[in-house]
């Protein structure tokens, strides 16, 4: 499995299972199967109410936790719950995350976001992202954050191909950042999300002053990171 190494070391594979709009008795076998086949990228959300599922297939595969990267995410109505990252962990069943989002920038996000930095200082989240931050809501972070994401989530498939991040990826420098573009090949019918995302890696390098050299990876629906130079 191709690995990506992210800003602050850690390794994370660049293929993984979503778990998007599949019922809890669904996420628990397709991600204890996926890992059973040799997938160890697990993606899940607040919002898709299978984070106790995911982790039953998780134990049931037989994988030792350490060998999987498990990524989930915040939904708003959670940002300003001081106990959201430990009942998220009480869901899945595990002590860590590797990657903790914040689902999308609405409500307080800026609260959100300070849970993940807390966190990941807390060593509850190995890395922080963020996802379907676009345009000025990623250009206000980046005035604000205390600590540099490592991923940023974006959706993208053929009804929304999002042709201005797949075409032109210095859309989205912050600070004069490197930017690398992951994106995913989703091809589920709802036209969202797919269950399967698959990255291709592309790679850009501008200088920067403010927050020295950081090599952004973007992704649809899973992989993605800023990864510093």
């Amino acid at each position: 499995m191709e690995n990506i190494v992210l800003n602050n070391g850690l390794s994370c594979p660049v293929v993984g299972i979503g778990t998007f709009m599949l019922a809890p008795a669904d996420a628990q076998n397709s991600v204890r199967e996926a890992l059973k086949m040799g997938y160890r990228l697990i993606d899940t959300a607040n919002a898709y109410v299978n984070e106790r599922a995911v982790g039953r297939g998780m134990r049931e595969s037989g994988v030792a936790r350490e060998e999987i990267f498990l990524s989930t995410k915040l939904w708003p109505s959670e940002y300003e719950n001081p106990n959201a990252v430990d009942q998220t962990l009480a869901r899945l069943g595990v002590e860590y995350v590797d990657l903790l989002y914040i689902h999308q920038p609405a409500g307080n996000w800026l609260a959100g976001y300070r849970q993940l930095e807390k966190a990941y200082r807390d060593g509850k989240a190995k890395a922080i992202g963020i996802s379907n931050f676009e345009g000025k809501y990623i250009a206000e972070l980046e005035t604000k954050w205390e600590i540099v994401p490592q991923f940023i989530q974006v959706e993208a498939h053929p009804y929304f191909p999002q042709e201005d991040i797949t075409a032109d990826p210095m859309v989205f420098t912050l600070n004069n950042t490197t930017v690398d573009l992951t994106h995913g090949d989703p091809n589920n019918s709802n036209g969202s999300y797919a269950t399967l995302q698959i990255g291709q890696y592309f790679e850009y390098t501008v200088n920067t002053e403010t927050s020295g050299e950081y090599v952004l990876h973007f992704s649809c629906g899973t992989i993605n990171d800023a990864t510093k130079m």
